[in-house]
């Protein structure tokens, strides 16, 4: 009984001692993981956050315009000032969903930093992985430049998520810088993937050898699925793809006379890879270009009928000074002329069944 009231005051001072060391040995750690994390970066006396929260009062649709451009211009001015700095701050930023402008601003500021931004490419890789950041991710990546390449090279092969498919959309923006993304979009076209048209866009824009491309795009060329991305590339290409739009006005379907006559249209054309225009936009304006003409082929289908509008595409090739082109149109022609003679233009005929008024074409 002695020993045990001996011992026993003295097992509690050890516990005692042992607390308080384990509780010292936590605060150690904390203080130096404290060391270890950055500190926010400040400018003109305010916090980076600071500042970002400020900057987004813009959102408020009651604000003039004039506020609109100042809010950006001192934006610009904080991520400027501050730097790489700010990278690990805009980067974890960029993950929070629950809050979209700050979102925005982050991306904002990643892009304006553009290849400064280059240290942080890892973590926009892995933005890419969730659908909610992968536009901003994919964007932000395109703003770094080439040094990100093989990351979205790696996104395409990867992901199954729009992750990939934004991928695929800013190597096209690189241009033939991307020459290593060329074997896995090749791949993409030469499977049943949902994701075959907008790699052949995007191929266009890369490859430089039109034979290349024109072996993988002949694979689809009857593929209702894959029609924009043909007919787009095909119009990229210029004289080398203009034969096989001209036979592809044609077809049965008609949203392949749609997607060929919009590619033959004069103001997409004159965007052609073998003009060398050196103002020819960038690769999602382009794309946007294209729908624009394919629309208007679209509205010309309804107003004049299908074979009528496609014949009148196919006539304006029939000078060309290209031998090729000009018998590819002759040939087209002897196809449409006789269906174009019986053709009743949609319009008159939902016009004639009190359907809708017949539109009006400038």
């Amino acid at each position: 009984m002695q020993g045990i009231v001996v011992l026993k005051p003295f097992c509690m001072k050890t516990n005692n001692i042992a607390v308080i060391c384990g509780l010292m040995a936590a605060l150690v750690i904390v203080a130096a993981c404290s060391s270890l994390r950055p500190k926010e970066p400040s400018y003109e006396g305010k916090m980076l956050s600071v500042w970002m929260a400020e900057h987004n009062s813009w959102t408020n649709q009651d604000e003039p315009p004039v506020r609109f451009t100042a809010e950006e211009a001192t934006w610009t001015n904080v991520v400027r000032a501050v730097g790489t700095n700010g990278l690990p701050f805009y980067s974890h930023w960029m993950g929070d969903a629950a809050d979209p402008f700050r979102q925005y601003r982050s991306q904002q500021a990643i892009e304006i930093l553009g290849p400064a931004a280059e240290p942080i490419i890892p973590i926009l890789a892995g933005l890419l992985k969730d659908n909610k950041t992968a536009s901003a991710a994919a964007s932000c990546l395109l703003a770094v430049g080439p040094a990100s390449i093989p990351s979205l090279v790696e996104a395409v092969e990867t992901l199954t998520n729009r992750g990939q498919s934004y991928s695929i959309t800013m190597l096209g923006e690189f241009g033939p810088t991307a020459k290593t993304a060329v074997p896995v979009l090749a791949r993409i076209i030469q499977s049943d993937s949902p994701l075959a048209w907008p790699a052949m866009q995007a191929l266009v824009e890369i490859e430089t050898n039109s034979d290349i491309v024109l072996s993988l795009l002949t694979l689809h060329m009857s593929d209702t699925n894959c029609g924009s991305g043909i007919a787009y590339a095909l119009g990229r290409l210029g004289n080398t793809g203009v034969p096989l739009l001209l036979m592809s006005l044609t077809n049965e379907t008609r949203s392949l006379r749609c997607f060929a006559a919009g590619a033959l249209d004069a103001q997409f054309q004159k965007y052609s890879l073998d003009k060398c225009n050196t103002n020819t936009p960038r690769f999602r304006v382009l794309c946007c270009e294209y729908n624009v003409r394919t629309l208007k082929a679209a509205v010309q289908c309804y107003s004049k009928g299908d074979f009528v509008a496609a014949a009148r595409t196919a006539e304006q090739f029939t000078n060309n000074t290209d031998v090729k082109i000009r018998e590819a149109a002759e040939n087209a022609l002897n196809i449409l002329r006789p269906l174009a003679e019986t053709n009743v233009p949609q319009s008159r005929i939902d016009e004639t069944d009190g359907f809708i008024p017949k539109p009006r074409l400038p």
